[in-house]
């Protein structure tokens, strides 16, 4: 559990320091939770998100799986996919691989479809038995256990997130300031000069 008083306290002022909505520093700090759970206890490729109760301080957390088929990504076969690596390695020490064919043109085509990741995707079947309605596209939501309790490189990936996001943030809320101004002549002082920016 988090200490809310402290965290709602931490978030009106980080708000008022960088000009931005408390809503939009929550989602940071869900993002960046949900970014050292998955990197603690969550596989590679998994999406993971978080909701934070604001009265309770307790953490919720889900995994988002899309659903998807053979149109949408490409389903590999392990041992296939090895044979092919080593094929085209074969290939491109070959003299005459500077000649395309159609077949590895047809691969060109495939290989730009995204590999199904099993943590990320979810085939339209197996979607329909989870959900009845389910349609391509749509997002399944799978309750994860709920952990508050992170190592110190999974602190460290959430301290990333948080600093990275509020300066997205921040830049945006700049952007969306000056955007209508554009064209126009406004007097400023200037107060400094960074890496040629004023």
């Amino acid at each position: 559990m988090l200490d809310i008083k402290e965290l709602s306290k931490a978030v009106r002022q980080v708000a008022e320091e960088k000009g931005l909505e408390p809503e939009k520093i929550m989602d940071v700090i869900e993002s960046s939770i949900a970014a050292a759970y998955k990197k603690e206890y969550g596989e590679r490729g998994e999406v993971v998100k978080c909701k934070l109760d604001e009265k309770t301080g307790a953490l919720r957390f889900w995994q988002v799986k899309t659903v998807v088929d053979d149109t949408m990504v490409r389903f590999v076969d392990e041992a296939e996919e090895a044979a092919r690596l080593e094929a085209e390695a074969a290939e491109k020490g070959d003299a005459q691989s500077a000649i395309r064919n159609p077949q590895s043109e047809q691969n060109d085509d495939e290989a730009k479809l995204p590999r199904f990741n099993p943590e990320r995707h979810i085939t339209l079947d197996e979607a329909k038995k989870i959900k009845k309605d389910a349609k391509l596209e749509d997002e399944i939501e799978f309750p994860l256990e709920a952990h508050d309790d992170f190592g110190r490189i999974a602190a460290q990936t959430a301290k990333q997130v948080i600093l990275q996001k509020l300066r997205e943030s921040e830049r945006d809320s700049i952007l969306g300031e000056w955007r209508g101004k554009e064209g126009q002549i406004v007097s400023g002082a200037v107060q400094r000069f960074e890496r040629g920016n004023v």
